[in-house]
C-alpha cells in the first residue's frame, strides 16, 4: 500500500481546515535563513462534475456546489517566486535586518484574483452554502491570506497602498497579509508589504 507523502498530507490538511473565511484561498510561505522555502497554496474553482458522494447520494437534491484546490511544494529562492502576478523580492544584507518584500497589484489588470476565486461574486456567494447552509459561510473565499511564517521574529511589518479592508499581523515570526478580493480589484495602488526580522 502506498502511503501519501508528508507534503500531500499536509496540503490535505490545510484543506480539511481550510473551510473558514482566512483560510479558503490563501498562500502560506515557509522562510529558511538563505531564503529557500515551502508553500502551500488554496484556491476555490468553478464547480464541475458532481462528487462521488453527490452521484451516490439518494433522496437528496443537491442545489450548491465549490471545487476547492490545493498544492504544496518547495522554491529556491523568495526572489524570483511569483504566483502571478504577485512578486516576492527578499535580501539578507550583512549586519542589517534581513527583509521581505510582496507586491500585490490591484485593479481589473491583476490576474491573481482570478486564479485563487475564478467565480463571479453571485457564483461565490452561492457556492458558499456548499460549506453551510445556514448563510453563516458568506466569507468563504471573500479574502486572500497571504501567510510567511520567517527565519525568526518580525521586527517590522508595514503596507503600502490602499486597499479597503486590507489588515496585516504579525505573532511571533508568523506575519499575515489578508486583502479582500472585490475591493482589490476596484482599487488603483498596489499593495506593497514590507516585513524585516
Amino acid at each position: 500500500m502506498k502511503l501519501p507523502s508528508p507534503i500531500a498530507c499536509a496540503a490535505l490538511t490545510l484543506l480539511l481546515h481550510s473551510c473558514d473565511e482566512d483560510n479558503a484561498v490563501s498562500a502560506r510561505l515557509r522562510l529558511r535563513a538563505d531564503l529557500s522555502g515551502t508553500i502551500v497554496v488554496s484556491a476555490l474553482a468553478a464547480p464541475g462534475a458532481p462528487g462521488a458522494v453527490e452521484e451516490r447520494a439518494v433522496g437528496a437534491t443537491f442545489e450548491h456546489r465549490v471545487t476547492m484546490q490545493g498544492a504544496s511544494g518547495r522554491f529556491p529562492s523568495l526572489p524570483g517566486l511569483n504566483l502571478a502576478d504577485i512578486t516576492f523580492a527578499a535580501g539578507t544584507p550583512e549586519g542589517g535586518l534581513r527583509w521581505c518584500r510582496v507586491e500585490v497589484p490591484t485593479g481589473a489588470a491583476a490576474e491573481w484574483p482570478a486564479l485563487f476565486v475564478p467565480i463571479s461574486e453571485e457564483e461565490r456567494l452561492a457556492a458558499a452554502d456548499a460549506f453551510d447552509p445556514s448563510g453563516r459561510a458568506r466569507d468563504i473565499g471573500r479574502t486572500l491570506k497571504l501567510e510567511i511564517e520567517l527565519p525568526g521574529p518580525a521586527v517590522g511589518n508595514g503596507v503600502t497602498g490602499r486597499v479597503r479592508g486590507t489588515k496585516n499581523t504579525a505573532d511571533g515570526s508568523i506575519a499575515t497579509l489578508i486583502v479582500p478580493i472585490v475591493p482589490a480589484r476596484e482599487a488603483t495602488d498596489p499593495l506593497v508589504w514590507h516585513l524585516t526580522w
